[in-house]
């Protein structure tokens, strides 16, 4: 178990990164397609529409990647992310023709999939095995604050650069910030590994956790609908938020966004304060599990 200074930069370091894949992979499109699409000479719907087929092939992956996180560590595969994203969106800054274009926007939520939330939260389990509960809930606050910083960055780099420069910027932050975390959270989470047991039996047969194997299916379904349902309303926010409200004003954008994100993460501590309370006395342990998540997410 890493001491609580390490497991206190843990946290930061990963809510750096979040905060800097999310604003720089995913919140910064909506920002950019009306210009990537005049430079193609095409609709903006159809740079929307290209934007998500390619969430749907990160969904696609996410399976393996999550065996390749078992296998080899979700720190080592966070790294590889990094370094990856990073020559992925010079690639597609680069790209002059729609091919080009097409596969570097696939690609890139493809490879969202190594360095965003669930490579995160895998990462604070394999390192905080038995007690990542309240890490990850903090970290869902730090990394929650990625839209409020990174639309109105990408908004000010595109008043001066084209988005492809803008791009290039988001790749060396990648480079330059995000891999030296994750080498460190990498080089962390083999030390743990080291630290533990070595005569630890392995465990062969189920996990024991908190819903009877009886319902896991039907739990998994549910949760899997709820997490879906969420990601739709939020992609819907993501996609036409900004845009929308560029039109009626950029600057007033700006900052009727900004207010709005930070009011919306500080009513989330208070949220989670209640629900905990509310989850903790009168529900069941699957429900406690999830409240805090729960809570920041709304």
């Amino acid at each position: 178990m890493p001491s609580a200074r390490s497991r206190l930069l843990l946290v930061c370091g990963l809510g750096l990164t979040q905060i800097i894949g999310y604003g720089t992979l995913y919140y910064s499109f909506s920002i950019l397609a009306p210009d990537m699409a005049a430079d193609f000479g095409w609709p903006v719907e159809v740079v929307f529409g290209i934007f998500s087929a390619s969430l749907l092939a990160g969904g696609l992956v996410a399976p393996h990647v999550g065996r390749w996180m078992d296998r080899y560590g979700a720190g080592r595969i966070m790294a590889i992310g990094s370094a990856a994203a990073a020559v992925i969106l010079i690639i597609c800054a680069s790209a002059f023709n729609a091919a080009a274009y097409i596969a570097g926007i696939v690609a890139i939520e493809v490879v969202s999939a190594l360095v965003l939330y669930n490579a995160a939260f895998a990462t604070l389990v394999q390192i905080i095995p038995g007690n990542a509960q309240r890490s990850i809930t903090h970290l869902t606050l730090i990394a929650g604050f990625a839209s409020t910083i990174f639309w109105p960055v990408t908004v000010e780099l595109h008043q001066h650069l084209s988005w492809r420069a803008v791009y290039v910027i988001f790749a060396a932050l990648n480079l330059a910030v995000c891999l030296p975390v994750h080498l460190w959270i990498t080089w962390l989470a083999r030390q743990a590994a080291n630290a533990e047991p070595a005569n630890q039996p392995a465990d062969t047969g189920a996990a024991d956790g908190i819903v009877i194997v009886e319902l896991r299916h039907r739990t998994f379904l549910l949760t899997a609908t709820g997490f879906a349902l969420q990601g739709f309303a939020r992609s819907i926010v993501v996609s036409y938020g900004a845009p929308a409200r560029g039109r009626s004003g950029l600057a007033q954008a700006r900052l009727s966004w900004g207010h709005f994100s930070v009011q919306r993460r500080c009513s989330a501590v208070s949220q989670t304060c209640f629900w905990d309370g509310i989850f903790r006395h009168w529900c069941s342990p699957f429900f406690r599990r999830f409240s805090s998540s729960a809570a920041l997410r709304c």
